[in-house]
Formats: C-alpha cells, sequence, structure tokens
C-alpha cells in the first residue's frame, strides 16, 4: 500500500515528552538491550577489521594508504559490510522500542528479529545508503589524494583545497538527503517484513515529503545529550539511546497517523 499524505504535525518537543512517559518502568530492558547490542556490535568490528588486515604486513598497509583509491575501496567494502551488520541489530533493537511503545513486555531476543525476517532488505538499504555516500564523496576523494600535497602537508593548493571543500559538502549534503528520504523505511519494514523493499523505499520517500527537516530537527534536538555521553564516557548512552529511539518510533507513528497527543497532557 502506498502511503501519499501525512498531515499530523506534533511537536517534536511532545513526541519527546511522550517517550519519556511509555519509557518509564521499561529502562531496565531498553538499556541492558542496547548494551547487548552495542557488546555485540563492537565484537563484529573488531573481528571483521580484523580479518581485513590479517596477514597484511604493517609496511603494505602503510604503501597502500598513500595510494588512496585501493585503499578507500577496500576501507568502504568493509565499512559497508559492519554497517550492514550494525543496521541489522539496530532494527531489531527499534522492533523492541516500538513493542514497548505498544505497552508490551518484549523479550531482549527481539534484537535478533531481522535474521529471522528477510535480513537481506535490511542489508540492501544499508548498501544503497553507505554506497550512495561512498559515490557522491568519491570525487572529493580523488581530488583530495591529488592536491594536498602528502609528501609536504605544508605544500596545501588552494585551489584545490577549496575545490574538494565544495565536492565534499555536495557530496555529503545529498547523501544525507538521501538517508532522510529512507529514514522510515526501517520503520516500514517491521510493520511488515514481507512487504516488498520497492515499496518499502517508496513508503518512505513519499512519508518523508515535506517531514525530512523536522527529522534533522528531531537528530538535531539530541546533540546536547550526546556531548553528555561523551562526558559520561559513554555510560549515558544507556539512557539516551532508549530516548531518541523511542522519539524516533513516535515520530514515524505520528506521520503514519496512528496516534494523537492531547496538547493539555503536557501543560
Amino acid at each position: 500500500m502506498l502511503i501519499s499524505q501525512y498531515n499530523n504535525r506534533t511537536p517534536i518537543s511532545d513526541l519527546k515528552l511522550k517517550a519519556k512517559d511509555q519509557l518509564l518502568g521499561n529502562y531496565g530492558i531498553a538499556a541492558g538491550s542496547f548494551a547487548l547490542l552495542f557488546v555485540i556490535v563492537y565484537a563484529i568490528v573488531m573481528i571483521i577489521m580484523t580479518a581485513f588486515t590479517a596477514g597484511v604486513p604493517d609496511s603494505a598497509v602503510v604503501a597502500l594508504s598513500r595510494t588512496s583509491l585501493p585503499w578507500r575501496i577496500g576501507m568502504q567494502a568493509m565499512g559497508m559490510v559492519i554497517g550492514a551488520m550494525t543496521l541489522i541489530f539496530t532494527v531489531g533493537y527499534y522492533r523492541l522500542i516500538s513493542k514497548i511503545a505498544d505497552g508490551e513486555h518484549p523479550q531482549i531476543s527481539e534484537i535478533f528479529f531481522v535474521f529471522r525476517n528477510h535480513p537481506d532488505k535490511i542489508i540492501i538499504l544499508s548498501f544503497i545508503m553507505t554506497g550512495a555516500q561512498f559515490l557522491l564523496t568519491l570525487p572529493a576523494a580523488l581530488v583530495g589524494n591529488g592536491g594536498f600535497g602528502e609528501e609536504n602537508p605544508a605544500a596545501i593548493d588552494g585551489k584545490k583545497f577549496l575545490l574538494w571543500i565544495v565536492l565534499y559538502l555536495t557530496g555529503f549534503i545529498i547523501s544525507y538527503i538521501i538517508e532522510l528520504m529512507l529514514a522510515m523505511s526501517y520503520m516500514i519494514y517491521l510493520d511488515d517484513p514481507d512487504e516488498g523493499l520497492g515499496s518499502v523505499i517508496t513508503q518512505s520517500v513519499n512519508m518523508m515529503k515535506g517531514n525530512k527537516f523536522r527529522y534533522f530537527y528531531l537528530t538535531l534536538s539530541f546533540i546536547g545529550y550526546w556531548l553528555l555521553i561523551l562526558l559520561s564516557l559513554g555510560i549515558a548512552a544507556l539512557w539516551v539511546v532508549p530516548y531518541q529511539s523511542m522519539t524516533v518510533v513516535g515520530f514515524y507513528r505520528d506521520l503514519r497517523g496512528d496516534v494523537e497527543y492531547a496538547e493539555a497532557e503536557y501543560v
């Protein structure tokens, strides 16, 4: 089913307040699941990075890093694998948070949900976004590789440096817009894992029409909390990640028209 119109415009502040209410009494499972997710993803990253560099002498790594394109392609391939595995668990985590939002008491095993339900769809979505970012920033990478004087860092070509900035910012902005367009695809997938990937993508693109800035603002509103995570050496993430994830779930359901928030509740 194609979603084409979304008229709800619940303030982000209300969505965040609602998220706090929904998490009351559920922070144990939400934080514990995130902690497990973090440990699993960290282990995966270490395994993949070790496998990627296994048997490659340090001198070869240094030499390869100076021939930027092969190195970047190799690093991109590794990053795409890591990104896909991370996203699989992240979407599973959203499944758990969604169940909490529904008033259920989910099991921590929900973070493995994607593995049992068409993981190829999430992998493809991940590859689309990471691949788009790589291709869109590749021109900047090629210009940077040839213009910044690697042998003498002080000998920077000013014109090429300016070109690199323009190309990189252009590529990054376009790739981020694509990411915003696909932002709700994971939630749509969770609603119906059997839905065709093309339909999931189309629904997300239509859902985000006129809402990309709202979602960007939602993300931006958590910057202070992420600074708190840095200051707490990551410990605050056990509270911030469930909070932000629940807000994203509320944002999606608001767009889909499932919920209405009475303004009086938050006065």
